[in-house]
């Protein structure tokens, strides 16, 4: 369980559920969305833009942060996509709850230089980020225990002057099955498999973990 709870942590809120969660996720109701990626879309002020403008300075964000909490933004137009965020936040907060990912459970580490690591319980990665304040836009680059490089891409935000980490949930689920494949086969593997059905059928989906200083 450590093995797969530090997996997560690596790629700073990858969420992946195992098959017994399937029981508390509504599979039908995801799947009937799956139809609907041609609704129009709703004029509205680009996401993006709020991101760039906003953006906090290099300074800002170097630091150590300690986990506070996890939720899912989606920065897209389909009106569907909300419903499927819906079904698949709450039961990847319990899963990581009762796994032990809890408020002050870990830490991340962002150097001046470009470096970073990340810190729970006795398990320490370390890897790189670029950051760039002109956009807000992150990426992070670590090396899994199997050898494997990961790299996600996403934003970065300050919230009431904590940090954000919003990474894309397609980079950071594929990321999670390179480090450890296995639990894509899981028992039918039908709820990781579903909610990256979710990510990849709805662009703009992103995982934003939540950290004060």
């Amino acid at each position: 369980m450590k093995r797969l709870v530090f997996a997560l942590m690596l790629v700073m809120g990858v969420v992946a559920l195992p098959t017994s969660a399937s029981a508390q996720l509504d599979l039908s109701k995801i799947g009937g969305l799956f139809g609907s990626r041609n609704q129009q879309p709703v004029a509205k002020v680009s996401p993006y833009k709020t991101l760039a403008e906003n953006a906090p300075s290099k300074s800002e964000i170097v630091g150590t942060w300690r986990y506070s909490n996890l939720d899912l933004e989606y920065l897209g137009t389909n009106t569907f996509a909300d419903a499927a965020l819906s079904q698949v936040e709450s039961v990847a907060c319990e899963e990581l709850r009762m796994a032990g990912v809890t408020p002050g459970s870990f830490t991340i580490t962002l150097g001046k230089s470009g470096k970073g690591s990340i810190k729970y319980g006795d398990y320490a990665y370390n890897g790189s980020y670029t950051y760039d304040s002109s956009n807000a836009r992150f990426e992070l680059t670590a090396t899994a225990d199997n050898g494997a490089t990961i790299k996600c891409g996403g934003f970065i935000k300050k919230v009431n002057g904590n940090l954000v980490v919003m990474l894309d949930a397609k980079d950071a689920l594929g990321a999670f099955k390179t480090i450890l494949p296995e639990l894509a086969t899981m028992g039918d593997g039908s709820t990781f498999e579903m909610i990256y059905g979710v990510v990849q059928s709805f662009p703009g989906i992103y995982i934003s973990m939540h950290y004060t200083k």
